[in-house]
């Protein structure tokens, strides 16, 4: 306990430290999770190599809170043409980078066709949870709305972690039967990619909707009389928890949830005290990132890290560096964004704490083999991201952001 209260009171004032700094908090409490470790501080150090079900349950709670956060963010108040841009990150880039890291695990690295799709999946969603610092800051309005770098970075980060999923089932199909079994397709394509999508999409927007009308309906005059700071965190967990019961993408119901939480607020062009408040929700993804962190600096000082080859930090690199800049600013082609915003969108394709997730989830529930180096893939990804992108980030996306060209 006095531990946890020292790195939360060390966390509270890290934006004062780092105000000159100009750096994500998520370094400093990185370096400290390395030393605590070191230290033989006794925490309750997961290893994600063996203890499975920690790491993914702490990594799927802090992924379905920040896509909540998301989702509540942007609201509805973005037109079809607006939506294209995130689109052509998910229909474009998201694909391309897929098979880029398909082709080089398997004839490269000499990973099987399951486990090199299974590492293409993993690390194809950009974080939104890592990513928080480069995305919106607030809830939108139609009359002040970002169309730049943060809402498009928002936009990718809220949808792309239920799109990947499906990729993830194919791989842990594979791990099971035959790539060439045409009963493997039809289960696929027909449960894994039409059935959890769309019931999940259905199941968010349907939360979203019905919390946003009987609100609106028994609020006036009582909006003092409602607890707001726990109705984000509330519509979390029963979206998530109901879309998984009917056996859907509970990440995508999230999402759609935030965005429709302003429903009956968003049509009738009016503020209503009795919107969910972004204050309480924001604030424990911030305190559960902050531990994620001290685990994840752990574990690099405990060996995930000790599989590593020289074609490994290559191929990380080159994933951070040039692969995801490359097709993100490619995808971007003919969007209509100025030059500078489309480098930043391209190049701030944060890794982070739903690759653990997926990677979790599919090792307990596939029949992966030699899953070492996959580890030591995802964790050196993330750790590059992170140091990359926390040294970068606020320093370009003030520029881009406050630059209209």
């Amino acid at each position: 306990m006095l531990i946890v209260g020292l790195t939360s009171l060390f966390a509270s004032f890290l934006p004062i430290l780092l105000k000159k700094l100009k750096i994500s908090f998520t370094i400093p409490l990185l370096i400290l999770g390395g030393l605590l470790y070191y230290f033989n501080v006794p925490l309750p150090w997961p290893d994600p190599t063996w203890q499975i079900d920690l790491t993914l349950r702490f990594s799927e709670m802090v992924v379905i809170i920040s896509l909540m956060v998301a989702g509540l963010k942007i609201g509805l108040n973005y037109s079809w043409k607006e939506w294209k841009n995130p689109l052509r990150l998910l229909g474009i880039a998201m694909p391309l980078f897929m098979i880029f890291v398909f082709l080089f695990s398997h004839y490269i690295l000499n990973f099987s066709g399951a486990l090199a799709l299974l590492l293409a999946a993993v690390l194809a969603p950009t974080d939104p949870a890592l990513a928080s610092e480069i995305q919106l800051n607030n809830k939108q309005s139609e009359g002040s709305k970002n169309l730049g770098a943060q809402y498009n970075l928002t936009a990718e980060a809220g949808l792309n972690d239920g799109l990947a999923f499906p990729f993830v089932y194919l791989a842990i199909l594979w791990s099971k039967g035959s790539i060439s079994d045409s009963a493997l397709w039809t289960e696929w394509l027909s449960f894994y990619v039409l059935y959890k999508v769309i019931v999940g999409v259905i199941v968010g927007i349907a939360i979203g909707y019905f919390y946003s009308y009987f609100t609106k309906k028994i609020s006036d005059g009582n909006e003092r009389k409602i607890h707001q700071a726990f109705v984000a965190l509330s519509l979390t967990f029963i979206s998530y928890g109901l879309a998984e019961i009917l056996n859907s993408y509970g990440f995508l119901s999230v999402f759609f949830a935030g965005l429709f939480a302003h429903y009956h607020q968003h049509t009738k062009n009016e503020e209503n005290p009795s919107e969910p408040n972004l204050g309480f929700i924001t604030n424990v993804e911030k305190f559960l990132i902050i531990f994620w962190m001290i685990f994840f600096g752990g574990s690099i000082m405990a060996g995930i890290l000790d599989f590593i080859t020289f074609e490994i930090i290559l191929f990380s690199l080159c994933l951070v560096l040039v692969i995801r800049p490359l097709i993100g600013y490619l995808a971007l082609l003919g969007s209509g964004l100025k030059k500078k915003k489309k480098m930043a969108i391209a190049f701030f394709g944060i890794r982070g704490i739903g690759s653990v997730f997926y990677l979790t989830y599919a090792i307990k529930n596939g029949q992966f083999e030699n899953t070492d180096q996959l580890f030591t893939i995802v964790a050196l990804v993330i750790l590059i991201s992170i140091l990359l992108h926390g040294f970068t980030a606020k320093r370009s996306m003030e520029a881009v952001e406050s630059n209209s060209n």
